[in-house]
């Protein structure tokens, strides 16, 4: 984990870690702010690289994909076409550890349309995230999530 470059950055740090404070949850939460960068650049790929090579991505409507390969050619295709120029935000709400090499992350957040900074309720997820440190790196081995919220009707 790097040290934020700036005190505007450490308190959007702060802010997004919220309760989660140890060193160890901190940590593990940079898997979801990993994949939230490289969504901002809908770079389908960098999200894949958030995931160990086996991964798995489950999705609404029926999406499932197995290893980097697969998730970064759905992703780079998402953004291509309904996803294009979109952004993703979320917030940890709760953190577990099921080991010192396994977390299990339960985040609220959802896709935003382009331009906006707000989640519009029909793109509001609960997803859920089980992360484990290889190679004294935390990975994406699971990620899962459903629409939350009325009218929340996300569907890939």
């Amino acid at each position: 984990m790097t040290a934020p470059t700036s005190a505007e950055e450490k308190a959007r740090l702060d802010a997004y870690y919220g309760p989660f404070t140890s060193d160890k949850e901190k940590e593990a939460l940079t898997v979801p702010l990993r994949l939230v960068a490289a969504w901002s650049k809908n770079d389908g790929y960098g999200v894949a690289k958030c995931f160990t090579e086996d991964g798995i991505l489950i999705l609404p409507g029926d999406v499932l994909k197995k290893g980097r390969d697969e998730i970064g050619s759905f992703m780079t295709a998402a953004y291509a076409g309904p996803f294009k120029g979109t952004g993703v935000t979320g917030r940890p709400v709760d953190v577990r550890f099921v080991s010192d090499t396994v977390a299990l992350l339960r985040t609220h957040g959802g896709i935003l349309a382009p331009g906006e900074t707000e989640i519009e309720d029909e793109l509001a997820v609960r997803s859920t995230w089980v992360v484990v440190k290889r190679d004294n790196e935390w990975q994406l081995a699971v990620y899962q999530n459903s629409p939350r919220g009325t009218g929340a009707t996300l569907r890939w």
